[in-house]
């Protein structure tokens, strides 16, 4: 061959070559170009949910508000209780929780706690007198001491103004001014004076009589009703052949007095006051009756006696006796006008 054709065989050589390259580079893209839009239009695959066990782990735990609980929720496999959010009530106070707490010198909740027990009527007798005394002894320093109790809804305290008197002051609380003498230790009411701040009590007093038991509980507040106060007990005696009319007595305005004279009965000649004979004794309280079988009965009062012996017993023409040291209290205790007496089989 000549130089000629040698170099156009060549450069033909060349040609083919390079387009066996381009095609074999176009055959590829055209192969990855169909793979690309078969990914592309395939459809979305779906998430993968997990599997959920209800209890194998807790629920994120929420702050409650602070008006109530949040509700607590109890899980099984397949039920979920809901527990109520409301506050059950408290339970009543125990006869030995209220004990506990007048020994541990919580005195104004303990004797809370057996008021209330009393009040409710779920204690048989025994309960009932053990209460009633816990809570006596409690009153000897709640009621009856100079120690002021500020959050006793029955006391409170009272700053003396010039001009005062314990007359005026006991006055304004239903009290006597001889019980208000006692709870501050005021030996001399001459000695008040201003700027002085006196322990007072909301009173008025009112008594229960049971005359099965022989028995004058004291209250504050409406006698034995809710909201009343039980504050302690005395003896009494009654009158013979059950002759003490029961029903409501209000203590007569006016009534009451100090060394009485005895003006006599059928069987008694009358005594002059601080005669050693007197039946009355020390005090008398003269009552009016109100209601029941105590209506339009007169002469009737509760006094001392000077047959201490009487006490517990239906000896008297009618009236209640109480024993010396305890009339005094119960006389200091009764405010004319407003105290009531209820006596009752």
């Amino acid at each position: 061959m000549s130089r000629k054709q040698t170099r156009i065989s060549r450069a033909l050589i060349g040609i083919l070559g390079v387009a066996i390259v381009l095609g074999v580079v176009a055959y590829f893209h055209n192969v990855n170009k169909s793979r690309a839009l078969e990914t592309n239009n395939a459809p979305p695959s779906m998430p993968v949910t997990p599997s959920v066990v209800p209890h194998a782990q807790p629920s994120p735990a929420v702050a409650p508000p602070t008006s109530q609980p949040a509700p607590v929720v109890s899980r099984t496999p397949d039920v979920a209780t809901v527990a109520p959010t409301s506050t059950p009530p408290a339970e009543a106070g125990t006869l030995a929780e209220g004990q506990s707490k007048i020994q541990a010198g919580d005195l104004l909740a303990g004797r809370e706690v057996l008021n209330n027990l009393l009040q409710g009527g779920t204690l048989s007798s025994t309960e009932a007198a053990t209460a009633r005394q816990a809570i006596a002894q409690a009153n000897q320093t709640i009621i009856f001491s100079p120690k002021r109790f500020p959050n006793d809804p029955f006391g409170g305290t009272y700053v003396v103004k010039p001009g005062d008197n314990l007359a005026k002051i006991a006055q304004n609380y239903d009290m006597t001014w001889e019980m208000l003498a006692r709870i501050n230790g005021l030996n001399d009411p001459r000695k008040l004076r201003a700027g002085a701040t006196l322990k007072v009590i909301k009173g008025p007093f009112h008594a229960i009589v049971t005359k099965s038991a022989f028995t004058i509980d004291m209250y504050l507040g409406s006698a034995g009703e809710k909201g009343s106060m039980y504050i302690t007990t005395y003896n009494v005696g009654l009158g013979r052949n059950d002759s003490t009319p029961t029903g409501s007595w209000l203590v007569m305005p006016q009534n009451k007095l100090k060394n009485p004279k005895f003006w006599g009965a059928s069987d008694l000649p009358p005594a002059e006051a601080d005669d050693p004979k007197n039946p009355l004794g020390e005090y008398w309280i003269g009552l009016e009756g109100t209601d029941g079988h105590a209506v339009g009965k007169q002469s009737y009062g509760i006094h001392g006696t000077i047959e201490p012996d009487s006490i517990g017993k239906q000896e008297s023409h009618g009236c209640i006796r109480l024993r010396n040291g305890e009339i005094d209290m119960v006389y200091e205790m009764l405010v004319e006008g407003k105290s009531t007496v209820i006596v009752k089989d």
